[in-house]
């Protein structure tokens, strides 16, 4: 357990500084999201790329792969939604955010930092195709329940779920990462410098910038059965029926099973309070995602031992 908690910790170390510098304002807020964005548009696109278009298309994307954590993610978010809308009565766009709280990871900012210290570069290729599945079926389907109030409001969610496909830069770097594994695009070496030397600062400063998010979330006061159904299901029902979903479809390679499970295993995106804020539940959604990170230690951990 020690080894464990001996890859573990410097992750949340990371997660901890940049909330303390945040928190005391060593480092303003501001300038925190002004980093993450340009981790988020940047660095982490290089990332992306490098891995895809240097890889052969049959490991790029891996059908296998994809189904599984797809089935999985979606086997949850159907049966939160159907929990919270169908037995608990709650409106939809409240059932449209905890589902999507328990289905859709911080792929990005913490799933793949997690999941390439343990299996290296192959967690890379399931971090593009768990965004994917995240940016192409979860998200928009979320979009659609919870924004979809008739004919306008219809057109209006399918718009801005296509809008915010086009301008998102991690889903656009897996589709030309793509197309140059595809057509065997050969980058100049002066190309691949610059890209390889972007793409190793991606993982440590998006773990400042979640500890930094966490540190400027409101005060939340929402707690009781809705956190917990959130943060159960997404630190221990998502990465079991993701697990499920891959050895069902598949079994992927093992490396690639781990990666997956270890991305489903983190908490939330960190923009999910952002999701609360337009759908009137800004506090639940701040609370489960404060509560999720700081549980995910324990879970992640726990996790990684019983993956040996």
């Amino acid at each position: 357990m020690l080894a464990v908690f001996a890859l573990t910790l410097p992750i949340y170390l990371l997660i901890a500084l940049g909330f303390f510098v945040t928190k005391v304002g060593y480092v303003a807020a501001a300038d925190m999201r002004a980093i993450g964005r340009v981790v988020l548009r940047v660095a982490m696109p290089a990332l992306i790329f490098l891995a895809l278009a240097r890889a052969p298309l049959s490991e790029a994307l891996r059908w296998d792969f994809l189904a599984g954590y797809a089935a999985g993610s979606l086997a949850l978010f159907l049966a939160g939604l159907a929990l919270v809308r169908g037995v608990l009565r709650r409106g939809m766009p409240q059932a449209a955010l905890e589902a999507l709280g328990m289905s859709c990871s911080n792929s990005a900012y913490l799933g793949m930092p997690v999941a390439a210290l343990l299996v290296g570069d192959v967690a890379l290729q399931a971090f593009a195709m768990a965004m994917l599945v995240e940016n192409i079926l979860i998200l928009p389907l979320a979009i659609t329940l919870a924004e979809t109030t008739g004919g306008g409001g219809r057109r209006k969610a399918l718009l801005r779920v296509l809008s915010g496909m086009v301008r998102n830069p991690l889903l656009m770097a897996v589709l030309v990462g793509l197309v140059a594994s595809v057509s065997g695009l050969v980058l100049p070496a002066v190309a691949l410098n610059v890209l390889g030397m972007l793409a190793p600062v991606a993982a440590p400063i998006a773990l400042l910038v979640i500890g930094a998010a966490v540190a400027d979330l409101p005060r939340a006061g929402i707690g009781g059965a809705a956190v917990a159904r959130v943060v159960i299901g997404k630190l221990v029902l998502h990465p079991a029926a993701v697990l499920a979903g891959l050895m069902l479809l598949g079994p992927p390679p093992d490396a690639l099973l781990t990666s997956g499970v270890l991305i489903a295993a983190v908490p939330m995106m960190s923009t999910y309070a952002l999701f609360g804020l337009r759908w009137g539940n800004e506090a639940l959604a701040a609370t489960a995602l404060i509560v999720a990170t700081v549980a995910s230690f324990f879970t992640v951990s726990a996790l990684l031992a019983l993956l040996g």
